[in-house]
């Protein structure tokens, strides 16, 4: 009976090194995809490509991922929360804190998730007939995303539209891509176009205020203010 327990407690340590050690390799194998996909997009990721850079065999990659495209949905399914989490984290009451909160979490994200952000930028530009799983997935998460920081605007500013914080939100996320883009020529002073664009962002919101209280019907738009009067 002894003998029996203790090859029981040797199966069982077996098993939990087993289950570390696929962990690990499968840790291993989203690492090196979220690498070859950022640096060659969608079309340029190969199993052997990942395989080469993983250091781990053919065989290790498929016994985790049924594909490429299970792979690549994968690294973009285990990176989007943290990307989530920096893009939408503000505090602050005042909306230039709120703002500039918003655009440090965006701006985090360039040393935080580099692969990431190129991988998702390819993915959100490639079109093809049978669209990847991984873009559908990105696409469905930067909307939640767009929604969330249109909240986080609306919470300091309680008067500004539904649809003007969703317009300014999409803005939002959108001059981030810019200043990302910009800042993979290596000469762009990122610290100084973030600080550029959440003046921009505040005076959106101010904008879009100010057209709701001046009385224009389905409230204001951004992008119809600072119109001159001939």
């Amino acid at each position: 009976m002894v003998e029996r327990a203790s090859q029981g407690r040797e199966s069982q340590g077996g098993t939990r090194r087993t289950r570390a050690r696929g962990r690990e390799s499968r840790r291993r194998i989203v690492e090196a995809a979220a690498a070859v996909a950022g640096e060659r997009g969608y079309e340029g990721t190969s199993i052997a490509r990942v395989s080469e850079v993983s250091g781990l065999p053919a065989s290790s990659i498929y016994w985790h991922f049924a594909d490429k495209d299970a792979l690549l949905a994968a690294v973009v399914e285990e990176s989007v929360e943290l990307w989530l989490g920096q893009v939408t984290r503000g505090e602050g009451e005042a909306l230039a804190q709120r703002v500039t909160e918003l655009c440090l979490g965006v701006a985090r994200t360039f040393t935080e998730s580099p692969d990431f952000l190129r991988l998702v930028l390819m993915l959100a530009l490639e079109r093809r007939p049978v669209e990847p799983v991984a873009r559908e997935i990105y696409l469905r998460l930067r909307g939640e995303a767009i929604e969330r920081i249109a909240a986080e605007l609306q919470q300091v500013r309680p008067a500004l539209s539904p649809a003007d914080a969703m317009l300014v939100a999409t803005y939002a996320l959108a001059g981030g891509d810019g200043i990302f883009l910009a800042s993979l020529t290596g000469n762009a002073d990122v610290a100084a176009l973030f600080r550029l664009h959440a003046s921009a962002i505040v005076h959106l919101v101010e904008q879009a205020e100010s057209g709701v209280s001046g009385g224009r019907s389905g409230g204001g738009s951004p992008s119809r203010g600072g119109g001159r009067e001939g």
